[in-house]
């Protein structure tokens, strides 16, 4: 679905992101690909809400959709308003969250995501994040 297209059946401006930690203590990210306007950047997966949804659901589907997994939703752990330009601007809610089957095959989404990695907690702040706002408001849950 083109990007356009999309921004018809999203609900409001707020962003879901699931911080997923392994057992190793690392955090999964998705990087933008080449072409996109955040290309290179760093992210946890996540999304907006499409009309109809609840926000586990939206959550949940924006995840499988990126890294080709389903999750369990734990908690929110953090809350932020990212202010994009003057005209967009989100409200971001993070949850903790862990793959439901912590072996699965991690796929992910064509044309949207270009890699998947997990990173030590240690090096999340010094990667090249979307939102520069995420190692302080995760501080808590980075150490």
């Amino acid at each position: 679905m083109a990007k356009d297209e999309n921004e018809k059946h999203f609900v409001g401006q707020i962003a879901q992101k699931a911080f997923i930690e392994n057992d190793k203590g690392q955090v999964l990210l998705v990087q933008y690909p080449e072409g996109d306007s955040s290309a290179g950047l760093w992210d946890l997966p996540g999304g907006r809400l499409n009309e109809g949804e609840s926000s586990l659901e939206g959550l949940k589907r924006e995840v499988l959709e990126e890294v080709g997994a389903e999750i369990t939703v734990n908690e929110i752990i953090a809350t932020h308003p990212r202010v994009i330009n003057e005209t967009f601007r989100l409200f971001i809610v993070v949850y903790r969250a862990t793959l439901s089957d912590p072996l699965v095959t991690l796929i992910p989404e064509e044309g949207e995501i270009a890699k998947l990695e997990w990173h030590d907690k240690e090096r999340f702040a010094k990667l090249p994040l979307l939102n520069n706002d995420y190692p302080e408001i995760l501080k808590a849950f980075l150490v």
